[in-house]
């Protein structure tokens, strides 16, 4: 009788232990697993910190970019300045600024940039460029009837500018794709006569003569 006793007793302390050493068990992986839990939510949130690091540095180096092109167009145009000797000191910043964003194909900003230099400055040697570039503006938008407008007063500005038989190639460019041939033969016409020396009168040549191998066609 006192074995079986002791028998069972054996079997209660002994399982009595394994349900401890059970519980301990769970209570352990309970704890590593919240650790765990806390390990993931700090990985989760170095993520995006990481994540606003990269988004900030994108729209740092965008911001870079921006600014590279920015001066750029304003090294081009004291390039430009210099090719035509022309006295970079007396460029006012509001016309190297409009045409730093016409560079970039700001063209919009562009526009205003010159419009407000021929304002502010209506006496300057340069409001005939000034002009020629607010043609162009519109000019590289497509909008042919308003660029018609801005390359005419070129030539109202001063009859006498480098930039008149560019500013009538233009025209007459803008009334062929506007399909007013017969205006753009008269302006390609005036200036072979005007301008018989110069570069723009090569090409109003080659156009009068493909219309006239049209026509004969």
């Amino acid at each position: 009788m006192s074995k079986t006793i002791f028998l069972l007793l054996f079997i209660i302390i002994s399982c009595s232990g394994c349900q401890f050493l059970v519980s301990r068990d769970i209570m352990n992986l309970k704890d590593e697993l919240s650790h765990l839990q806390i390990q993931h939510k700090e990985l989760k949130q170095d993520c995006v910190d990481l994540y606003a690091k990269v988004d900030s540095a994108c729209e740092m180096l965008e911001a870079l970019n921006i600014s590279m092109k920015d001066w750029q167009g304003r090294i081009s145009v004291l390039n430009q300045s210099t090719d035509n000797n022309i006295e970079i000191s007396t460029l006012p910043f509001v016309y190297l600024s409009a045409y730093s964003d016409y560079s970039v194909g700001k063209f919009d900003i562009a526009y205003y940039g010159f419009k407000t230099f021929i304002d502010k400055y209506p006496n300057s040697e340069y409001v005939p460029q000034a002009q020629f570039y607010m043609g162009e503006c519109f000019y590289s938008k497509n909008m042919l009837e308003k660029a018609l407008e801005e390359y005419k007063k070129v030539e109202q500005y001063c009859k006498t500018s480098c930039l008149v038989p560019s500013s009538r190639l233009k025209i007459a460019l803008c009334y062929e794709l506007l399909g007013k041939y017969d205006k753009a033969l008269n302006v390609f016409s005036s200036i072979l006569k005007d301008f018989p020396k110069s570069p723009e009168s090569v090409m109003s040549s080659e156009k009068l003569e493909t219309y006239n191998n049209v026509q004969k066609n």
